[in-house]
């Protein structure tokens, strides 16, 4: 049976995350749903049932997180991972004290605020940050979701648990691709991923921040196609 992509979206975003070209080289693709939960383990159990049969999880981000998660609980569904500007740990310290804080923010009217000011523009790699078309993009995907979103997404990171044992242990190969220019989950934390892993390629990507599936949307296709007809 082949195994069925599940695209998993960061925080904040939804499936406008995925472009055309990026869904054509994922044939018969689906779109967890990571909206309702407040947990990681919550989100990835959704996921799970969103097809049947074995899996290959497509996470970008908050989503890779939970794609990791998915293999911690399922490693026999899961067909291989890809991984996309995401990291494996717990969440920073640092992090994690700025997230009460936002949440407020956000739950007292300022959403665009958080989203325009403090988070999407510093994901952008320095050619993109005066993207108009790509920064509206950014806001509109977090004001569709809304305020109480942004809560469940923000308290499920914060909780998250650590994940870094996943990959040792799981028998699937693994692609990672990381924006050159991404600050907030930077190459050599993927690079660190993919010495863990049992069967992993990497490609850092030029011209791309954190928000690589947008930024060079035609690299992550091109990555993708190549690394599926290896392993089909």
């Amino acid at each position: 049976m082949r195994a069925t992509p599940v695209l998993l979206a960061g925080n904040m975003c939804d499936g406008r995350l995925w472009t055309d070209s990026v869904r054509a080289s994922l044939p018969g693709a689906v779109d967890a749903d990571l909206s309702w939960d407040d947990s990681i383990r919550g989100m990835a159990e959704r996921a799970l049932a969103a097809a049947d049969g074995p899996l290959l999880p497509v996470g970008f981000s908050m989503g890779g997180i939970v794609a990791l998660a998915m293999a911690d609980l399922a490693p026999d569904r899961i067909a291989g991972l890809v991984l996309l500007d995401t990291n494996a740990s717990a969440d920073l310290p640092e992090r994690a004290a700025a997230r009460p804080r936002q949440q407020a923010d956000v739950l007292g009217g300022g959403l665009e605020r958080v989203l325009v000011e403090e988070l999407k523009p510093n994901y952008l790699a320095a050619a993109n940050r005066g993207d108009r078309a790509l920064l509206d993009l950014l806001r509109d995907m977090g004001m569709a979701l809304g305020p109480d979103v942004f809560v469940r997404q923000s308290e499920a990171l914060r909780t998250r648990p650590d994940l870094r044992h996943v990959l040792p242990a799981l028998d699937a190969p693994v692609l990672l691709l990381c924006g050159e220019e991404d600050r907030l989950c930077p190459p050599d934390w993927h690079q660190d991923l993919a010495l863990s892993a049992r069967d992993a390629v990497l490609h850092v990507v030029p011209d791309a921040g954190h928000m690589l599936p947008l930024e060079r949307a035609d690299a992550l296709a091109h990555h993708l196609t190549a690394w599926l007809k290896e392993h089909a």
